[in-house]
């Protein structure tokens, strides 16, 4: 349902109160035409206004007058905390630790196809994979990278074995192995004798290769160079050198899940990213830096602007009348930050920021969406300080209408 030009809704669940707070926006002030009813059993809020009628199905049933009370001084915002019925079951405590990720390794089919999702050209044929393996943490490309630069001895040898067939010995660290399929929070990585239907290159698709080998620029330092799909040309992923693994960006690719769902987008698994994130480091403030094939080539006298979020809250429940049903969130305060400053609080060793490098384009994609989420919210509540207030909803893997 599209929001009319008089009256827009946001209505959120305050679990731990057992409340919902609503904030109706309107375009001019509340007047004798004004109406509010909650109506469908408390299920849902009607709001009139100028003879626009406009409603939201609230994230749960409420306990309230049929007509909610409506101030003279409202002026251009009405808002009201309705109390939960007492029949609605009390969500479960919520947990970091247990909250569904898109497409871990227990989801995706042994065998499964792998194909690139713009124009389904066959990655990875069926067959080809014969068991998938969850990657160790979301930062392991970070811990392989320092495990390569201080190996430790084999003092417990007894255990080479075990880890070694997960990918991530002492003696391996973390690389790509025939016929497994390694899946981490953003990605799915194969060996390259694996793969077929793909592009490598150092820098555009028109000067790629079919090998990587025949790619990689001796010449100068790379930890990546850009994997792009041979039919349609979109960049679909990253070889990663010292892992010699094809790493394939999941909402690039389509595959077989064992239970059928929709494939996830890149904010979704920017959400799962900044959640584990939290739970491993307890820190709630990232910035998103862009893939770096090699060292910095920024210009003197240039900039970038990365992206810096903090999480307000990981766990929110809500309803817009812009939008259809209830949707789980991460409410979030960002802001654009120039790539030194960032750099500066990434490495400083008293700072609680995270690094999170994603595609630019998936970068762009995350500061558009928290751009149109943020009108979601009520007009006063998509700022503060010098952030500015949004929403980026969690993986369910349901299909949903906007």
């Amino acid at each position: 349902m599209e929001t009319t030009a008089e009256v827009s809704i946001y209505a959120e669940y305050l679990s731990n109160i057992r409340q919902i707070s609503v904030v109706a926006s309107l375009t001019s002030p509340a007047d004798a035409s004004t109406k509010a009813e909650v109506v469908q059993n408390g299920h849902q809020l009607q709001i009139t206004h100028h003879g626009s009628v406009e409603s939201v199905h609230l994230p749960a049933q409420v306990v309230s007058p049929p007509t909610l009370p409506i101030s003279k001084s409202s002026g251009l915002n009405l808002s009201w905390r309705l109390p939960v019925s007492p029949s609605e079951v009390r969500p479960s405590p919520f947990s970091l630790e247990s909250q569904a990720l898109p497409w871990t390794s227990i989801d995706v089919q042994a065998g499964s196809r792998v194909s690139c999702r713009a124009c389904n050209s066959e990655i990875v044929s069926e067959g080809t994979i014969k068991v998938w393996k969850d990657l160790p943490s979301e930062n392991w490309a970070e811990m392989m990278e320092f495990w390569h630069c201080h190996k430790p001895h084999d003092h417990n040898q007894q255990d080479e074995g075990s880890l070694a067939n997960k990918g991530y010995g002492a003696n391996s660290a973390i690389s790509a192995q025939p016929s497994i399929g390694f899946v981490d929070l953003t990605s799915f990585l194969f060996a390259e004798s694996d793969c077929s239907g793909l592009t490598y290159s150092s820098s555009t698709v028109d000067a790629g290769f079919d090998m990587s080998s025949l790619a990689l620029d001796n010449s100068v330092p790379q930890k990546f160079i850009y994997i792009f799909c041979k039919s349609c040309q979109r960049e679909i992923g990253l070889f990663n050198i010292l892992a010699a693994s094809v790493t394939l960006f999941k909402w690039q690719i389509s595959c077989q899940t064992l239970t059928p769902s929709r494939g996830p987008s890149s904010l979704e698994c920017l959400v799962a990213t900044l959640i584990a994130t939290i739970s491993r480091s307890g820190s709630s403030k990232s910035i998103l830096t862009p893939h770096i094939l090699g060292p910095s080539s920024v210009a003197a006298g240039q900039s970038r602007q990365d992206l810096h979020l903090w999480v307000l809250n990981p766990n929110v429940t809500y309803a817009s009348s812009s939008l259809t049903g209830c949707r789980t969130a991460m409410k979030i305060l960002h802001k654009d930050i120039d790539s030194e400053e960032g750099g500066k609080l990434i490495e400083s060793l008293n700072s609680d920021v995270q690094e999170i490098t994603l595609p630019m384009a998936s970068i762009d994609a995350a500061r558009d969406k928290l751009k149109s989420n943020s009108l979601l919210l009520p007009t006063g509540e998509r700022s503060f300080k010098e952030w500015r207030v949004s929403l980026l909803d969690r993986w369910d893997g349901r299909v949903q209408e906007e």
